[in-house]
């Protein structure tokens, strides 16, 4: 078991998606109807061994093999080691020696531990079972030398988990795990009842404990290599967490057909070969995505319109920033991308549709929510920041009409409100419509940097009379103690120094 043709389409899948980032599992996908991105293709795949599984189990139960005691156990302890195989993905030789932190183990210390256990915990189940075949005197010893005598040469062991890299270990260990499904999975219950030979613990423990001490210990160990993992800042990712579910749903289907080797076998089959077909989609999809970032960034129109006319759902692509690519596309200006985008069929959204000026696509996301108005992007800022600064006059007016928190501060580093956005170009008719619905005329961004401070600056002697008219404090100071006044004058921004100073300059 585990060597089959599922077994090989899952860990081919493993290999390809353990280095998806989480941005990449947001990146146009579907699996069936779903269309929540390239998670779904993982837990999609999940969905359907779990399926298999269940049904497997259920013809077994109807039609048999029943499942063992020793059948089950084992099962508790294949799941362990899957769940342990994906842990272990994507380790480079350099983290599997490298000391977490000062008295941690190692993985490469923790992994051989945990193989050291296991040739041990075997060799008393072999021994346990020799002896109860020929008839020995209770309670069993343990003879000295078993361990090697079952399961090799301890210096060659030793050899192997001190010197070798992680993928010869790996292989080590999974063939000798396969030896232990294969060599007990047909015990009967009341050998497996019976007793092993006693050992360090000076007590007698039947051989169902030992084959439980397989899964414990390892489960305790695993533990302690996700904690590892953290110390070595090889954080468990989205895709990670999806294939572990993975693995364990694999094993699921194994254990249902432990001990039946001839069940569901044309099922398996097929549903290796759909695996197979996804991770092909799955890794184009993330690929093109990436080269549509970078084909963004640099304008190459022409590779976009090419990959976007072959796969036009990628054209709602997410940038590593988290941003969708058209967001992107408008940050940097690049119209004639934003018009391939758009051309390519996706939809803005409410962000996008700010900052472009689609008052039309707002209508339609309000009507199924009104709620859009007023989120905020992963980038921090809201629909009416983005229209105030990008200067959508008719958008924003929209927006500040429709209920569009004035007073919202970006959730971000910069914690501009609108009023901030808007004194970026100085928009009176946008100003104007902000102050009367209670924008607050001296909110500071960061930097205690306000609208009249931007005014000041600019020397914008308009912005500067309709800030003051609304109360706005030229004395009030930044982070660096230097009020607007100070810094028209400090610039020789004379009109707006006189404005200010209660002149009637005119620009």
């Amino acid at each position: 078991m585990g060597h089959d043709v599922l077994f090989t389409a899952v860990s081919a899948l493993a290999d390809a998606a353990h280095a998806f980032a989480d941005v990449d599992m947001s990146q146009p996908f579907h699996w069936r109807k779903h269309g929540e991105g390239v998670r779904l293709g993982l837990i999609g795949t999940h969905h359907e061994l779990q399926d298999l599984a269940a049904t497997l189990a259920a013809r077994r139960s109807q039609a048999g093999p029943p499942t063992t005691l020793v059948q089950q156990v084992l099962g508790q302890v294949h799941t362990a080691y899957r769940e342990l195989q994906a842990a272990l993905l994507g380790i480079t030789d350099a983290e599997f020696d490298q000391e977490p932190a000062a008295g941690e183990w190692p993985l490469r210390i923790i992994l051989g531990h945990i193989f050291a256990a296991e040739r041990a915990f075997f060799s008393l189940i072999i021994s346990g079972l020799a002896q109860q075949e020929a008839g020995a005197v209770r309670p069993f010893t343990f003879p000295d030398g078993e361990v090697e005598r079952v399961t090799g040469s301890q210096e060659a062991f030793y050899d192997v988990i001190d010197n070798q890299p992680l993928a010869t270990i790996r292989q080590h260990y999974d063939d000798f795990h396969q030896r232990v499904l294969n060599e007990l999975k047909d015990v009967p219950d009341e050998q497996f009842l019976g007793p092993s030979p006693i050992w360090w613990e000076e007590e007698e423990y039947s051989l169902q404990y030992r084959l439980h001490r397989f899964e414990a210990h390892l489960r305790q160990h695993l533990v302690q290599i996700e904690k590892t993992l953290l110390l070595l800042n090889h954080p468990e990712t989205e895709a990670r967490r999806f294939l572990r579910l993975i693995f364990r749903a694999l094993a699921s289907v194994e254990n249902a057909v432990l001990g039946a080797p001839g069940l569901g076998q044309a099922e398996q089959q097929a549903l290796a070969a759909s695996v197979a077909e996804r991770t092909a989609v799955l890794q184009q999809v993330v690929s093109n995505c990436r080269r549509l970032e970078t084909a963004v960034t640099d304008n190459d129109v022409p590779t976009i319109k090419q990959i976007t006319a072959a796969h036009p759902a990628l054209a709602r692509a997410i940038g590593q920033n988290s941003l969708p690519l058209l967001m992107n596309a408008i940050y940097q200006r690049k119209t004639a991308v934003v018009d391939v985008l758009l051309a390519a069929g996706t939809e803005p959204d409410v962000f996008a549709a700010a900052a472009l000026g689609d008052v039309a696509r707002l209508q339609t996301l309000a009507e199924a929510w009104p709620g859009y108005l007023n989120l905020f992007a992963r980038d921090g800022f809201t629909p009416l920041q983005l229209a105030c600064y990008f200067n959508q006059e008719a958008t924003a007016l929209w927006l500040i009409e429709h209920e569009a928190d004035v007073n919202a501060v970006a959730k971000n580093k910069m914690k501009i409100a609108p009023i901030h956005a808007t004194a970026t170009h100085g928009n009176l008719t946008i100003l104007r419509a902000l102050l009367e619905k209670g924008a607050e005329v001296n909110a500071a961004q960061e930097g205690g940097y306000t609208a009249v401070h931007q005014a000041a600056h600019r020397n914008n002697v308009p912005m500067a009379h309709l800030l003051l008219e609304f109360g706005a404090n030229p004395h009030q100071p930044d982070a660096n103690g230097q009020t607007a006044l100070q810094l028209a004058q400090a610039e020789g921004n004379e009109a707006v120094t006189a404005v200010i100073l209660g002149g009637n300059y005119e620009s």
